[in-house]
């Protein structure tokens, strides 16, 4: 598992997910083609925008995000409703350490 990605608050990671799925995800998943548009509040499973294969992608981002492995009962549906469900499901405020160590790299 790699470092984790400071999000300063669940807005802010639901903005880099939005970002993850409209500019990175349609290259790992060509059934999307093109950027869908996502906002935060765009369902994504509802509306069929994301399948079981693209949610995998998405699960891994998040685990990259947070920094560790989500648990099996951890990826339920109404926990990835859309990224703002996700963010308020997984976003934790990043640590001391972990903004300061931003900070020293700016």
């Amino acid at each position: 598992m790699s470092a984790r990605r400071a999000h300063p608050s669940p807005e802010a990671f639901a903005e880099a997910l939005c970002a993850f799925v409209n500019d990175e995800l349609p290259a790992l998943h060509a059934r999307l083609g093109r950027s869908p548009g996502v906002t935060p509040a765009t369902p994504l499973f509802a509306t069929g925008l994301l399948d079981s294969l693209a949610v995998l992608h998405v699960v891994a981002w998040v685990e990259e995000a947070i920094g560790r492995p989500l648990a099996i009962d951890e990826v339920v549906m109404n926990r990835f409703q859309d990224a703002r469900t996700i963010a308020a499901s997984f976003w934790t405020a990043p640590s001391a350490t972990a903004e300061e160590s931003h900070a020293l790299t700016r």
